[in-house]
C-alpha cells in the first residue's frame, strides 16, 4: 500500500513537471482596437489588463510569443511555456510601434509599413530583406549573395538602371510587367554603407538606397531580427517583419 501511494505521488509530480503552465512576463502592446490601451505601451509582469467587449489587444511577450486578448477580458495576461527574454527587445519594439502610431494618428492595428503595396507582396519573413526600387531608403540585407530588388507590381515594365554612388559601376535590370521581385544584378557589388541610385523604367524620378549588411550569424528569432532592423535604421523593414509575425501568429 505504501509503495502504491509513493507511485501515485511520483505520477502527480511528473504531471506537474511536464505541464506547460501559463507564466506571467513583460509585454508590449503591438496592436490595439481600444483607446484605453495604447499601442506601444509596455505591460509589466503580473499587471492586470482590461479589454472591453468586442475589442482586441495583441501583446508581444519578452520571450517572443504573441498573445491575443479578445474582449471582454479582465486579468493578468500570460504566455505559455518559459518566461524570460531580452527586455531591450521589448523596448525596441515598443519604440517602433509607438512611432508608427504617432505617424498614423490613430491607435489602430500596427501597419506593416506606410507603403501598402510592399506589405501586400510579402509572403514570408525573409521577403522583407529586399531593396525597395520604388521608394529607396535604408535597406538591410541578411544575405547579400542572394539579394533581391522589390518594387510596386503596377509600375511599368522596362529597363531599370542602377548606379553605385562611390564609383562608375552601373548595371541594368530588365523588369517584366506585373512582377514584384527581381534578383540584384551580380555585376554590381553590394557593400555595407554603400549608396545606389535606381532609375526605374517609365518614371522621371530616381530612388536612392543605402545598404546595410546585417551580421552573418542569424538572429535566434524573427523578433530579434526586428530589433536588428530597428537598430540599423531600417524601420520600414522592421515594421514589415513585425506585421508578418503578428499575422502568422493569429492564423
Amino acid at each position: 500500500m505504501m509503495r502504491r501511494a509513493k507511485l501515485c505521488a511520483w505520477g502527480l509530480g511528473l504531471l506537474a513537471l511536464t505541464a506547460a503552465p501559463a507564466l506571467a512576463e513583460d509585454f508590449v502592446v503591438v496592436e490595439s482596437s481600444t483607446p484605453t490601451i495604447a499601442a506601444g505601451a509596455q505591460i509589466a509582469s503580473g499587471s492586470a489588463v482590461t479589454v472591453p467587449d468586442k475589442a482586441r489587444v495583441v501583446l508581444l511577450a519578452a520571450s517572443g510569443q504573441i498573445v491575443t486578448l479578445n474582449g471582454p477580458f479582465q486579468g493578468v495576461p500570460a504566455a505559455t511555456g518559459g518566461a524570460g527574454g531580452d527586455s531591450r527587445l521589448l523596448t525596441a519594439v515598443a519604440s517602433l510601434v509607438h512611432a508608427n502610431t504617432q505617424e498614423s494618428g490613430s491607435v489602430g492595428a500596427v501597419r506593416a509599413a506606410d507603403v501598402q503595396w510592399r506589405a501586400a507582396t510579402i509572403k514570408a519573413p525573409h521577403d522583407v530583406f529586399a531593396i525597395d526600387a520604388s521608394d529607396g531608403g535604408d535597406a538591410c540585407l541578411d544575405d547579400p549573395e542572394h539579394a533581391m530588388l522589390t518594387r510596386n507590381p503596377s509600375d511599368p515594365a522596362g529597363s531599370m538602371t542602377i548606379h553605385a554612388m562611390d564609383g562608375d559601376a552601373t548595371a541594368k535590370v530588365e523588369w517584366p510587367a506585373s512582377t514584384a521581385r527581381m534578383p540584384w544584378p551580380k555585376e554590381l557589388k553590394l557593400a555595407d554603407g554603400a549608396t545606389y541610385v535606381i532609375e526605374p523604367p517609365g518614371q522621371a524620378s530616381a530612388a536612392m538606397t543605402t545598404v546595410h549588411l546585417l551580421p552573418a550569424a542569424p538572429a535566434q528569432s524573427d523578433i530579434e531580427r526586428v530589433k536588428q532592423l530597428t537598430d540599423a535604421g531600417c524601420t520600414d523593414q522592421a515594421k514589415l517583419l513585425l506585421g508578418v509575425i503578428i499575422k502568422a501568429a493569429q492564423k
